[in-house]
């Protein structure tokens, strides 16, 4: 992502075989996917950095023939950001993509965004 936002603490794509799923890049996904809920929130946002805090949890469901359908994705994240009136902040929080239907036509990838907190610095 050149240009963009520093990135801190993901593991590389390829040692996660288990985030296929989100594309060969998954990194850029989540950060992406990110930035845009946050520029809805605050169109003037700038986000600085993202720092991964640990491994994320991954969760599969294996359907009867041992094929995963389902996959969530927990990752433990820190954001740099400044809002729209110049302030900075640190959020913490954990960032989820949930995927249903994998491997089928009906597939459906959808992430959520859990603030644990929120600081000036």
């Amino acid at each position: 992502m050149t240009g963009g936002p520093q990135l801190y603490g993901f593991p590389p794509p390829e040692t996660v075989p288990d985030l296929r799923w989100l594309g060969p890049d998954y990194v850029s996904v989540l950060v992406r996917d990110l930035t845009r809920g946050l520029l809805r929130q605050d169109p003037r946002t700038s986000v600085m950095g993202v720092r991964c805090e640990g491994e994320p949890r991954l969760d599969p469901l294996v359907d009867t023939s041992g094929v995963i359908r389902a996959h969530d994705a927990c990752f433990p994240l820190q954001v740099f950001v400044r809002d729209g009136s110049g302030r900075l902040w640190r959020l913490r929080g954990r960032w989820t993509y949930s995927g249903r239907g994998l491997g089928t036509s009906a597939a459906s990838i959808t992430h959520s965004w859990h603030l644990l907190s929120a600081e000036g610095v």
